[in-house]
């Protein structure tokens, strides 16, 4: 949380977004890879459009907040791999 903080590039969607990627991830027992969709997230995360979703998850994954393997197959989930850091001490 402290990097979010001080990244001006981070906003209230991408907040969200990591929010609801987390929860995700804790309803799979805190295991990499979190099996994420757009239409699995988007509710979560209070977003509406598909393209402020792809945004904002493509911008997580440039800026080193989670590693973001899209599927491009609509009956596929895609992957989100979370950095280890902060996250070890869950596991």
């Amino acid at each position: 949380m402290e990097r979010i903080r001080v990244d001006p590039r981070i906003g209230p969607l991408h907040l969200s977004l990591y929010l609801a990627i987390l929860y995700r991830w804790s309803l799979q027992d805190f295991h990499d890879p979190v099996q994420v969709s757009a239409r699995t997230l988007m509710p979560l995360a209070k977003i509406a459009g598909l393209n402020p979703y792809h945004r904002c998850i493509r911008q997580l994954h440039e800026y080193g907040y989670i590693r973001y393997e899209p599927s491009y197959n609509p009956a596929a989930a895609s992957l989100v791999y979370l950095p280890g850091g902060a996250f070890n001490i869950l596991r």
